[in-house]
């Protein structure tokens, strides 16, 4: 690569993190680095081999010759998987290498710093806001900085053992919480969001709003 190129990758390699809201800490633990590599990598005091490239790139949504070679840029949201209520699956049979599809959605300024994803509606427990098929966007719950009030929306894991319910309920109510769903579907119904016996629930994300593709 030549110092050209090389030159063109540490200055996108900043900007695309920037763009991003990420710190360098940030890419750092996304990637399994230090932040000093990141901060050695943009100024050049490593140079940025296509190794470190083929690893930074998915962290940065982008591919690693254009960020070895100063081109392109995010390729939209990420489509982190399907949501549906009632569904369980088993956490141990996810391929996490699985190259994930992206949405044309930019990212909400409102979180600059937290990690931003989108997650495909699949059935009708949350149909009053968010219809069969349609996305909706998301940001990592515990970088927004927020706490937990009513009227928020928000992306839940409900945990039983080694399978793994992901929905989307409303927050209802005083403390303790109680999660409701907002569907036209009565066999849905409100859950803790303490838990209960030999379930946990976690807060994963907070919908920040959504995406509905137009029929053709």
């Amino acid at each position: 690569m030549s110092d050209w190129n090389s030159f063109a990758g540490m200055s996108r390699l900043r900007e695309l993190r920037m763009e991003m809201g990420l710190s360098q800490q940030a890419l750092a633990d996304r990637i399994g680095t230090s932040q000093p590599q990141i901060k050695r990598l943009e100024d050049g005091a490593r140079k940025l081999t296509k190794e470190w490239a083929e690893r930074l790139a998915p962290a940065l949504q982008t591919s690693a010759e254009a960020l070895m070679f100063g081109k392109g840029g995010p390729k939209g949201m990420p489509v982190l998987g399907i949501i549906e209520a009632g569904q369980f699956r088993d956490i141990s049979l996810i391929d996490q290498s699985e190259e994930r599809p992206s949405i044309a959605v930019a990212r909400d300024e409102r979180f600059p710093h937290a990690e931003q994803y989108a997650l495909q509606v699949s059935g009708d427990s949350m149909d009053e806001l968010f219809p069969d098929g349609s996305y909706v966007t998301c940001a990592n719950w515990a970088e927004t900085g927020m706490e937990l009030r009513p009227g928020l929306i928000l992306h839940i894991e409900r945990t039983i053992g080694s399978l793994v319910e992901t929905t989307l309920k409303e927050i209802q109510g005083g403390k303790p919480f109680i999660l409701k769903p907002r569907s036209s579907n009565p066999k849905h119904k409100p859950v803790p969001l303490a838990g209960s016996d030999g379930v946990e629930v976690t807060v994963r994300g907070l919908v920040t709003g959504k995406w509905e593709p137009m029929r053709f």
